[in-house]
């Protein structure tokens, strides 16, 4: 037990546990019979302040654990400096029943610009482990910050957020990070105030809060790229925030919190994929009253992805040998026996090793209610961003992926979908607008869904751009799922005005092609007057692929299982033709186009008779086909890779995979091939 190790303690200690307060006690006594000098003063005014809470108050061992607080980082700072030579300063007596006066806000001198320089003292698996830890704490209270606004009486939520300030300061001290220690302190004594009862919630405390862990945010990604000894720049309104805590804190509110652009604080600040850029260091868990964060190991990307490809491959030579003549033959039942146990212990791992990829969507989504939170202040209006199934999990490769289409959707939604509140007022609509931001598992795939209460998109108004850009003639045939798909068009926008947020339909190409690029679809529906949903369909991983081996001519191909409704072997009654070319089936009272693979792909050798083989129903949401092959061999499941450039582009085709032969086959993808069939 040291110093360090006693700050973080006295951070998780509850005022309202009195045996953990006699261990705190305790482990306070060992740490200063070890010491000596003027820091056995220090820690002795500590004890004392220990010993007097047996008598107080559980609001007087509250503040008594702020001022213990005060005296453990003068502790360490005055360790610090006994290391370097530098002469410590003696405290002032600590008077008990005083709180503690707000310190002035000095904000750091200007030489040129806003930098510091990292010691050369600093160790690099230290500095990545500090920012690591840091980050985690300041997702912990932004989360918290969100969640207070909307209940600012749950003193637990606030004690989570001085938390997550508190132990950045603590660990930025001891490294001597000071402007990052300087910026968690001013901003932990103004919360200290709404803790103790001295003044009362506003939104001021939360932008300023948000605002705070914004800097320390950009300045710990500045910290990632570089090094001991190297130069760090700091944010150009680092000034600035000291200049706004300053005047908040000393009563001048009158000028509103400033608010940064939301978007390219998002930007600036991406989602932080598993174990990215970090140590294999554990992390530090913290505790609250109602939940307890799960204990992790952080584990290097590049790691990580060689072991999955090393399972991969593992799960084919098993493969290899399960079909190896010897085996097939039978003759062998104890080998036989043994290469079946081996070969479900292998899929086993393959299986676990697979959810090894997988992060929740949570930090995703709180990122975005944060997104809609910046947004509506800086429109003007009253929005509450609400959502659902963030534990939902997806592949961490598709996570930077997922997010840009939101960040598109949730600003559309803001800016053009949700009205000012005079005008949803006059509607009959409750002043503050609402979004919602749902995920779900549908038909072996993730469903995300981005639902506003606005004013929807209207039909006339898409129809009326598509003739005026030429790209219709008349609508009247057209369904209105048809006409809403057209603003996926490439700058199609029905917007009336151009905002620097943009407009609905602005942009929407690029959802689009994210969805798709991730093998996803994505489809939107709307009410004008009622709101408008987006419902993007994505799948599981990018990693493996459940299907179907099905079989045309000499070649073979993987159909993925969560697209396969039916396989039926038609008769010659079942099939109808259009115009003499279009061949049709007729499945569940709908004509279905029926697709021949074996055309599509140039496959000589395969059969020609439709009945003769087999028509494979698959479908992608509403939309559906029949696939005419020779015949279905198995179920299988395949890690998927990349075709590489040149062919990631090839209509019908969404990736590859090693059989259990050595071969490569074609994962189908069932979306494109229905758009062909549509065609």
């Amino acid at each position: 037990m040291d110093l360090n190790h006693l700050a973080i303690s006295l951070i998780e200690l509850n005022p309202e546990n009195l045996p953990e307060l006699e261990e705190f006690k305790k482990n306070l006594i060992t740490v200063k019979k070890k010491s000596r000098g003027h820091l056995k003063d220090i820690l002795e005014q500590v004890c004392a302040e220990v010993e007097a809470w047996k008598n107080q108050s559980l609001e007087s061992r509250r503040a008594g654990m702020a001022r213990l607080g005060e005296l453990l980082e003068q502790a360490m700072e005055f360790k610090g400096k006994k290391r370097s030579g530098a002469k410590p300063k003696t405290p002032p007596p600590v008077q008990p029943e005083t709180p503690p006066a707000v310190p002035p806000i000095v904000p750091p001198k200007r030489a040129g610009s806003l930098s510091f320089t990292l010691s050369t003292e600093f160790d690099a698996d230290l500095l990545n482990e500090f920012i690591a830890e840091s980050m985690d704490c300041l997702n912990m209270a932004e989360s918290a910050i969100l969640d207070w606004e909307k209940n600012p009486n749950n003193q637990e939520l606030l004690n989570t957020i001085f938390r997550g300030f508190h132990t950045i300061k603590g660990t930025s001290s001891f490294i001597n990070i000071n402007c990052i220690k300087d910026m968690a302190h001013h901003t932990e004594s103004m919360l200290s105030k709404v803790r103790d009862g001295e003044e009362v919630f506003t939104r001021g405390h939360a932008d300023l809060s948000l605002k705070s862990l914004d800097m320390i945010k950009a300045i710990l990604e500045g910290m990632k790229s570089s090094g001991p000894g190297q130069h760090i720049e700091l944010p150009l309104d680092t000034e600035g925030l000291h200049e706004e805590l300053r005047n908040f804190m000393s009563g001048n509110r009158s000028q509103e919190v400033s608010n940064l652009s939301a978007e390219q604080t998002f930007k600036e600040l991406p989602v932080q994929r598993l174990g990215e850029g970090l140590p294999d260091q554990p992390v530090a868990a913290h505790q609250t009253s109602d939940q307890i964060a799960d204990a992790t190991v952080r584990v290097k990307i590049d790691r990580l992805d060689k072991l999955l490809d090393t399972v991969g491959e593992l799960v084919v030579a098993q493969t290899m040998v399960g079909q190896d003549e010897l085996i097939v033959g039978g003759k062998n039942y104890e080998l036989n026996k043994k290469i079946s146990q081996a070969g479900k212990i292998v899929r086993e791992l393959h299986d676990l090793s697979m959810f090894l990829r997988v992060v929740p969507l949570k930090g995703t989504f709180k990122k975005m209610v944060r997104l809609a939170r910046d947004l509506s202040l800086k429109q003007g209006k009253i929005v509450s961003c609400i959502t659902e199934g963030d534990d939902i999990e997806i592949d961490r490769n598709m996570v930077d992926l997922v997010a840009d289409p939101l960040i598109h959707l949730i600003r559309n939604a803001v800016d053009h979908g949700i009205e000012m509140p005079e005008e949803r007022r006059l509607l009959g609509k409750s002043e503050t607008g609402h979004i919602y931001l749902t995920a779900g598992h549908a038909e072996g795939s993730i469903m995300l869904t981005v639902w506003d209460d606005g004013r929807g998109i209207s039909r006339q108004a898409v129809v009326a751009k598509a003739i005026e850009r030429g790209l219709l003639d008349s609508a009247e045939l057209m369904t209105d799922q048809e006409i809403l798909q057209m603003i996926f068009m490439p700058g199609f926008s029905t917007a009336e005005k151009v905002t620097e947020i943009s407009g609905r339909g602005v942009g929407m190409d690029v959802v689009k092609d994210a969805v798709e690029s991730i093998r996803g679809r994505i489809e939107v529906h709307s009410t004008e007057g009622n709101g408008c949903a987006f419902i993007m369909r994505l799948p599981l991983t990018l990693a493996i692929t459940d299907g179907m081996i099905v079989k045309v001519g000499s070649q073979r191909y993987i159909l993925p299982t969560a697209n396969i409704h039916k396989a039926v072997r038609p008769e010659k009654g079942d099939i109808h033709t259009v115009n003499q070319r279009a061949e049709m089936i007729l499945f569940r009272n709908e004509l279905l186009p029926i697709i021949r693979l074996h055309r599509l792909f140039d496959i000589p050798d395969a059969r020609n008779q439709l009945t003769s083989g087999l028509l494979v129903v698959i479908g992608e949401g509403q939309q559906r086909c029949a696939l005419f092959v020779d015949e279905l061999l198995s179920q299988t499941q395949v890690v998927t890779k990349l075709l590489g450039k040149g062919l990631d582009h090839v209509p019908g085709v969404a990736g590859g995979a090693i059989m259990g032969d050595g071969t490569v086959g074609l994962i189908l993808d069932a979306s494109g091939i229905i758009n062909i069939a549509r065609q």
